[in-house]
């Protein structure tokens, strides 16, 4: 206290002001980095590079679609989403119910080959045009429940908007239906088999000669490897359901529609299944398409297993399609999970092992009460199905894949170009910190100007922002868990 008394006036008034000059800075600055929302320090962004070269590296997934909904079938939102494959739920119990002939065994192969009209069309032209519950969904649940609608209905819009259709064609589904077809399940006698050939031939013929559907993809059975889909036989037995499936199918074609092509997708396995491979070793020459189910949070490990497998057969160069994946336990109202959809939709159409050629997620529409889609019963679409819109808009279609490096293993990043040079850089950022991203596309552009695209909890794949593209680079603020797409056309530049 002496100290204090004995300073003089001034030096004390210098010291406080000193003090008091500090003590604003410090104020100031809490008060910059302040988040008046949450009252929480926020620091500047993070900054990353992205680098675009003009080097091609491959093609992006050439088909990216959804399995069907039973509540709902919209043809807003399949042209909305931009999906240009769908993948539906055929066989007897969707379309023969009971047996169309009601004489078990007849006609037979031979009868059929020789006279296709031995099938009683009548039959087959009313279960697909005017269902009597008025719901082609009625093998699935109660009907004043489910999308009222026919078969050709579906098929006809599917057509319209260009869309390929892969229909599954079974014996028997996952509730163990239709009764009188557990016969031949797996057949095992000459008439199980001409009643199995008979309803392959008959829904392939009445969709592709008698209507013109272009339905030309085709799956027999869902995941022969779970009982709880249906399949009552071993896979000795489904080995023999698909050679026989293939050889109605081919008839078909030859005989009929010698001009056009059709595919055979197999073995449509649970995820992690060895069956792939083992399929591809004993009757590869009765598929041409490799299709596998895979519900991993990251499907790389299992697509790259599955490759594993192709290499080496008469299947090494074959397409490999993911015929389910996303979810069919709920998820696709979290954040997280829909940010991961578009992380897995770039796997896919990276080159190399973890590329895939066509998916179905599933599912656009709810399955009854039970099962989450895309779209809820009310029409509500969930958070994921702008996300899953995003990443059509920027990879599908088998566009060019470009070289793209970046700066940071914190952020997902890959650019697609179209066959007009649209430029696609789509960005995901699933870390709680935000990024500024300066992105180099000087390999393709010097000046121009181009618009931000953005999926958050706060945008639902919106416009959100136009940037200019000065000295060949752009610098986007891209928020914690979020997912940009910039997109720049060729009349942009300047």
């Amino acid at each position: 206290m002496q100290r204090l008394l004995d300073c003089p006036l001034e030096l004390l008034l210098l010291r406080f002001s000193r003090r008091f000059i500090i003590l604003c800075f410090l104020a100031l600055l809490l008060f910059l980095t302040w988040d008046k929302l949450g009252g929480v320090a926020q620091s500047a962004p993070s900054l990353a590079h992205v680098k675009v070269y003009g080097g091609f590296t491959g093609r992006s997934t050439r088909y990216i679609g959804t399995c069907e909904g039973n509540v709902n079938f919209d043809q807003t939102d399949i042209v909305d989403l931009g999906i240009n494959t769908y993948r539906l739920y055929g066989g007897m119990s969707r379309w023969e119910p009971q047996d169309d002939d009601g004489v078990y065994g007849l006609p037979t192969i031979d009868q059929i080959k020789a006279d296709p009209d031995i099938i009683p069309w009548n039959r087959w032209d009313t279960v697909m045009t005017v269902p009597d519950t008025g719901t082609d969904y009625a093998f699935s649940g109660v009907p004043g429940k489910l999308w009222q609608g026919s078969a050709e209905t579906l098929f006809e819009t599917l057509k319209h908007e260009h869309v390929r259709s892969v229909l599954t064609i079974r014996n028997v589904d996952s509730s163990w239906n239709p009764e009188w077809a557990l016969q031949l399940n797996p057949p095992r006698t000459e008439a199980d088999w001409n009643e199995w050939w008979e309803h392959v031939f008959a829904t392939v013929y009445w969709l592709n000669v008698r209507n013109d559907y272009q339905v030309n993809d085709f799956e027999i059975h869902n995941e022969p490897d779970n009982r709880l889909q249906g399949w009552g036989g071993n896979q000795d037995d489904y080995f023999e359901l698909l050679q026989v499936a293939s050889d109605a199918i081919a008839h078909v074609y030859a005989t009929y529609l010698p001009d056009r092509e059709f595919h055979i997708h197999a073995p449509k396995t649970l995820g992690g299944s060895h069956w792939p491979g083992e399929l591809s070793d004993t009757v590869p020459a009765y598929f041409d398409i490799v299709n596998v189910h895979n519900y991993d949070w990251d499907i790389t490990s299992y697509v790259k297993r599955v490759r594993r497998w192709m290499g080496n057969t008469l299947h090494e160069r074959s397409p490999l399609w993911i015929g389910e994946w996303g979810t069919y336990t709920g998820g696709y109202d979290d954040l997280a999970f829909a940010l991961n959809l578009i992380k897995n939709m770039m796997r896919m159409s990276q080159p190399g092992d973890s590329y895939v050629y066509g998916s179905h997620l599933f599912s656009l529409y709810d399955w009854g009460e039970k099962v989450e889609g895309l779209v809820s019963a009310t029409g509500d679409r969930r958070l994921s199905y702008y996300a899953f819109r995003m990443g059509i808009r920027a990879l599908q279609g088998g566009r060019s894949v470009l070289l793209t490096t970046i700066s940071t293993s914190n952020v997902m990043a890959m650019t697609t170009q179209d066959t007009e040079g649209n430029l696609s850089l789509l960005l995901v950022n699933d870390q709680p910190e935000a990024r500024r991203i300066i992105a180099d596309v000087s390999s393709l552009f010097t000046e121009g100007s181009g618009t931000i695209w953005e999926f958050s909890a706060a945008a639902n794949d919106e416009v959100v922002a136009d940037v200019s593209i000065e000295e060949g680079s752009v610098i986007l603020e891209l928020p914690a868990y979020a997912s940009h797409l910039l997109s720049l056309s060729p009349e942009m530049h300047t």
